[in-house]
C-alpha cells in the first residue's frame, strides 16, 4: 500500500493520501486517528493481534469501524452495515463504495499506522 501524509497548515490537520483501492482507510484515519494517544492506543491494538494474545479486534469510530485479524484489516462505514436494499441504477450502475470500505494485509496496515504515528511525533 503507498501513502503519502501532509500537514494542513490552514486546519492544524495531518491528511493522508492513499492508492484508490485504498481511499476509506485515509477517510478513517484522517477522521479518527488525529490524536498521539488514539494512535498509540491502536498499535498497543495491533501487538496484540500480531502476537495472537487476541484473535481479533474491531474499533468502532464515528463514522466507520475497523476490523483487524492477523490476515487483514479492513475499515468500512457505517451506513454499510444498514440492511438496505441497493437502489437499481439504470441496470449495472452501482454505489461507489471505494471511499466507504476497504482492506489491505495486516503487515501493510502495520507498517501505515506506524508511518502515521511517527508523522504525528514529527509535527
Amino acid at each position: 500500500m503507498e501513502f503519502e501524509f501532509r500537514k494542513d497548515f490552514f486546519s492544524d490537520q495531518a491528511t493522508v493520501k492513499l492508492s484508490m483501492d485504498h481511499e476509506a482507510f485515509a477517510t478513517w484515519l484522517e477522521q479518527e486517528g488525529q490524536s498521539i494517544p488514539w494512535v498509540e492506543a491502536l498499535l498497543v491494538n495491533i501487538s496484540a493481534v500480531q502476537k495472537r494474545v487476541v484473535t481479533d479486534f474491531k474499533l468502532v469510530g464515528s463514522e466507520f469501524s475497523l476490523l483487524l485479524n492477523n490476515d487483514e484489516a479492513q475499515v468500512i462505514n457505517h451506513s454499510l452495515l444498514n440492511d438496505f436494499d441497493e437502489v437499481d441504477l439504470e441496470g449495472d450502475l452501482s454505489f461507489y463504495d471505494l471511499e466507504i470500505e476497504a482492506s489491505c494485509g495486516f503487515d501493510d496496515f502495520k507498517n501505515f499506522i506506524e508511518s502515521w504515528s511517527e508523522f504525528l511525533h514529527s509535527q
